[in-house]
């Protein structure tokens, strides 16, 4: 969790904020942007706060801040904006009412997204749009009038790359209850950029914003579509190429001012706007010239007037400015980023702004620090590191939580049947035995032969009903995941869904194991050995994928329910263990290795090496004292000791390398560190286990199909980073 620092101040003011301040920030979300992000604010939850996204721009990966309480953000992991390179964003409330959206544009990738953000704890999928024009480079949201008006923002989109005689255009999109129609198009002079939806005066409706770049000087066009047809209202011309703009109401005016710059240069003009019927006018204004080169302007809104933010050169440093419009901005606070670090963003919020800051040799921010104003100066706020931007397949669960869902034919536990399914794109079979749901005590009696401390209290727990694995997933399953480019190859022989295999292939798989993971001991139908618990996890993510079922480890509590199989001995077959070389593989029987799948006796609900053979995977925390926990709350139902640290996780069912007490249906095991000592990669690899010969996993089902929220937990449990 990001380390934050409260200051009663602060979040005293940025609870109440100001009328005005929350007025102009909660109209136009206008998009600041740079180099190599852009960031902006809105209110992505509808929970009334202003929340903060950066996107960087060559991934499309976006970091989200959401303000649960007042002046205190909370990080969630990087979501996909469904296009790279991108260059246009927009902030508004595109799919419901109360919650504002992101919508991108990629010129490069010829592409048009949407994304709905109003879920801090899972991403959704991104909607791409079917568009004609080329070269989609900027996007706005803003209400577009006339016939056909809805509730919903609309979209107005500019390309570049369209062929003669008019390679830039402007189009715009009818949003009708989330679905785009295009109801006009028409030539633009060049090509637009720095596209915002703006205020120019208080009551009227938004317009929209855009550079218009010309040949040696740019200028700047505001339209207003509240009539359904573009009508300019303002025209700023003889902008300095390549010039970035702000605005804002400074010194008490009515109507807003737009501020010019060019990054790198120290200048900085301010065009004071007048009204001449239903147009505007820009005024010749003033020239400035501030001390240091000026990276980025932001307008931060206050109750009386507005400030400027500067952010000066590289972004070491920046400055807190009064400014009435008409004389020359005044310094009245300085900032600096950390030592070695740089401002790579800045977004405004209710009441102040945030740095987005990193190492002068990063290529993207690594941590947010926060300003809200006191009443007399910017005071620090929350800080913290800003989610990684190392690879993640979480943005894969939304979507494939909607094809689970959208084929499901068994709602119940009476229309459960045990299965046989064929991983698509492969001639591979596993095989699923239904298992019902009920109450069992969970653990072992004091009076039990070799019985540990950590296996009691016995306690009730009760089960909802699952399918669980015949078998233990083998290594003709396993290598499928193991090896990408050989599960693909097997596709060109057995064609399978096309949607579910980009979406298998978007699943994180194993880097390629330094040994043979099976030690010499065999693979053809033989348990695949040797997986971390993440390694697992995301098997059942992959699978899940491509076959359209929910699949996860068992929690301890499932895998013993199954393991008795409706006994309470020492054993699922009695409590006489000369009998157990019938029923598994241990250290008397194994000839030190392990042995195929389903070749000893199964327990009563056919359930195969249930003992023996491979100790195996759950998703719980392993904790000694779990049990005296579940047993005060009476009878638990559906049990999982999530995991929050890396060891140990339970593994149940003893080995081939096993003594027999090892093997009991109540027997328990953490794991430990120790199982990739001799792992020579640093850091240790996050897939495999190189001094754990012995491990492995079987596959659940469970009939409730849970939300893509808790889905996505099932899968990423017990990342082991050392």
């Amino acid at each position: 969790m990001n380390s934050f620092v409260h200051l009663p101040l602060l979040l005293a003011t940025a609870a109440v904020g100001s009328a005005l301040a929350r007025a102009e920030l909660a109209a136009p979300n206008f998009v600041y942007d740079n180099e190599r992000s852009l960031a902006t604010s809105g209110d992505f939850d509808g929970d009334g706060r202003q929340d903060v996204a950066l996107v960087e721009k060559d991934s499309g990966r976006i970091r989200l801040g959401y303000q649960r309480e007042a002046g205190v953000w909370t990080w969630v992991k990087w979501r996909f904006a469904g296009t790279k390179f991108v260059s246009g964003l927009t902030v508004g409330k595109l799919f419901a009412p109360n919650a504002d959206a992101l919508a991108f544009a990629s010129a490069d990738a010829n592409l048009v997204s949407l994304l709905d953000v109003s879920n801090p704890k899972v991403g959704a999928t991104p909607t791409l749009l079917p568009i004609t024009e080329l070269g989609p480079n900027t996007v706005i949201a803003v209400d577009v009038g006339g016939d056909g008006n809805t509730p919903e923002l609309d979209l107005i989109v500019t390309s570049i790359y369209n062929t003669d005689p008019a390679p830039n255009l402007g189009s715009l999109l009818r949003n009708t209850a989330g679905q785009f129609t295009k109801i006009s198009e028409g030539p633009l002079p060049g090509p637009a950029t720095r596209g915002n939806r703006v205020s120019l005066q208080a009551g009227q409706p938004d317009a929209v914003a855009v550079l218009l770049t010309g040949d040696g000087t740019d200028s700047l066009r505001v339209a207003d579509f509240s009539t359904g047809r573009p009508r300019v209202m303002l025209a700023i011309t003889n902008v300095p190429s390549g010039s970035d703009y702000a605005l804002g109401r400074f010194g008490g005016a009515a109507l807003s001012q737009f501020l010019f710059y060019k990054p790198g240069e120290s200048n900085l003009v301010v065009r004071p706007l007048t009204e001449a019927g239903d147009r505007f006018q820009a005024g010749a204004g003033a020239s400035f010239t501030l001390a240091q080169p000026i990276k980025q302007v932001l307008v931060v809104p206050q109750a009386k007037d507005s400030k400027l933010l500067v952010v000066f050169g590289k972004g070491a440093t920046a400055g807190v400015f009064d400014f009435d419009g008409r004389s020359a901005p005044a310094l009245v606070q300085s900032l600096d980023a950390a030592t070695n670090e740089l401002i790579f963003a800045t977004a405004v919020v209710d009441n102040g702004f945030i740095f987005f800051t990193g190492p002068t040799i990063a290529r993207a921010a690594t941590r947010y620090q926060a300003y809200g104003f006191d009443g007399t100066r910017y005071k620090v706020g929350v800080f913290g590191g800003l989610p990684s931007l190392a690879d993640t397949d979480d943005m894969t669960v939304p979507e494939i939580h909607q094809r689970i869902t959208a084929s499901l034919t068994v709602t119940n536990a009476a229309q459960m049947q045990p299965y046989t399914n064929t991983i698509p794109g492969t001639e591979v079979s596993y095989e699923m035995v239904a298992i019902p749901g009920g109450e069992f005590l969970m653990g072992t009696p004091a009076s039990e032969a070799n019985r540990n401390a950590d296996e009691g209290p016995q306690h009730p727990v009760r089960l909802t009903p699952y399918w669980m694995g015949r078998c233990e997933v083998t290594w003709n399953e396993y290598q499928l995941f193991m090896y990408p480019d050989d599960e693909k190859r097997l596709r060109a022989i057995h064609p399978g869904d096309a949607a579910a295999e980009k979406v298998s292939d978007a699943v994180s798989r194993p880097s390629r194991p330094y040994v043979e993971m099976s030690f010499g001991m065999g693979k053809d139908k033989f348990p695949a050995i040797a997986m971390t618990q993440h390694s697992a996890n995301k098997y059942c993510h992959w699978l899940s994928a491509k076959t359209g079922h929910f699949y996860r480890l068992p929690t301890e509590a499932e895998w013993e329910f199954a393991s008795r199989a409706d006994t309470k001995t020492t054993y699922y077959f009695g409590a006489d263990a000369s009998k157990l070389g019938d029923y598994g593989w241990f250290f008397d029987n194994s000839d030190s290795k392990y042995q195929k799948v389903g070749k000893k006796k199964p327990n009563a609900w056919g359930l195969f090496d249930m003992s023996g053979n491979v100790v195996e995977w759950c998703l719980d925390q392993y904790s000694p004292d779990y049990y005296q926990v579940c047993a005060a709350q009476g009878v638990v139902t559906d049990p999982w000791n999530r995991a929050t640290n890396p060891y140990p996780h339970v593994v149940r069912g003893g080995s081939w390398d096993d003594d027999a007490p090892a093997l009991r249906s109540g027997a328990r095991r953490g794991s430990e560190r120790t199982w990739k000592m001799t792992d020579p990669q640093l850091p240790k690899s996050i897939w495999y286990l190189s001094d754990s010969r012995w491990i492995g996993f079987r596959l659940v089902r469970p009939l409730t199909v849970p939300p893509p929220e808790v889905m996505v937990k099932y899968w990423t449990s017990g990342v082991e980073r050392d």
